[in-house]
């Protein structure tokens, strides 16, 4: 497990752009626990019924604890709107899984440059879905 965190840090450092800051969540979050391992991911893709939404994915290892945060942001004319998540992950081969602590669950495929693409639940690419891809960022240990 520890190992699988561990690619996933490293590939995450590949293809890093300075240039670009992750979506900033409001707040830590009270109980955050202290990181033993930690990565982020973010990215921008269109929407149908809004200006564009942008995402922050941090994943977190303590001990044998493996949890993530995900924040999307929908930009619209007038008004935007924050969805927060939190969860478990987990790897299977190239795909992470993230269970949602209120049901459900998204897959990502490891990509190329250790990017991060939505996938089905089995791992199948979605159509309406190519421009779901969450890029590595670099982890920031304040958020």
């Amino acid at each position: 497990m520890i190992r699988t965190l561990a690619v996933f840090a490293t590939l995450s450092l590949v293809g890093c752009d300075e240039g670009k800051r992750p979506v900033v969540p409001a707040k830590a979050g009270a109980g955050a626990s202290t990181l033993t391992n930690g990565m982020e991911f973010s990215g921008e893709r269109d929407c149908v019924d809004c200006d564009g939404i942008e995402s922050w994915l941090r994943l977190e290892q303590a001990g044998k604890a493996r949890r993530y945060r995900m924040v999307e942001v929908y930009y619209g004319q007038d008004h935007e709107r924050r969805f927060e998540d939190t969860g478990e992950w987990s790897t299977q081969g190239e795909l992470l899984r993230l269970r949602s602590s209120h049901g459900g669950e998204r897959v990502y495929a490891r990509i190329e440059d250790g990017y991060l693409q939505a996938r089905g639940a089995h791992g199948q690419r979605i159509p309406s879905a190519e421009d779901d891809v969450l890029e590595p960022a670099r982890f920031d240990s304040t958020h």
